[in-house]
């Protein structure tokens, strides 16, 4: 989940980047060991750093937080909306589906699809 900025927000670029925060999780005590961020709808993919307890592979309950500084993509520059995406995979290999779409129920649960956010850039 990407949790700075927020969606609509305006985002300085630094250096052809901007920054991202936010945090992943997993069940069954699953631990986080990678979150993948994109700029470009998948094409490419950028690894976040990860800022967790030092907790066993399958003995993690808490969240994981992550930073990235995703450089930007080619043409992308100042005044543009850029969608950001953010997908987490856990030490089971568990990759977050795509859309919500084929797991969605009436209940909400288990909704965990990849999480997006749309800025501006300036």
């Amino acid at each position: 989940m990407v949790c700075d900025p927020l969606n609509g927000e305006s985002v300085k670029i630094v250096d052809n980047k901007i920054k991202l925060k936010g945090y992943a999780f997993s069940g069954a005590g699953a631990k986080i060991i990678r979150v993948d961020v994109t700029l470009d709808d998948g094409v490419t993919w950028q690894t976040a750093e990860l800022f967790q307890d030092n907790s066993s592979l399958n003995r993690c309950w808490s969240w994981s937080l992550w930073e990235c500084a995703v450089e930007l993509p080619e043409g992308v520059r100042s005044g543009d909306e850029v969608k950001v995406t953010c997908c987490a995979v856990d030490s089971n290999y568990n990759r977050q589906p795509e859309k919500v779409k084929n797991i969605w129920n009436l209940r909400g649960c288990l909704s965990n699809s990849w999480h997006s956010i749309c800025v501006k850039l300036k």
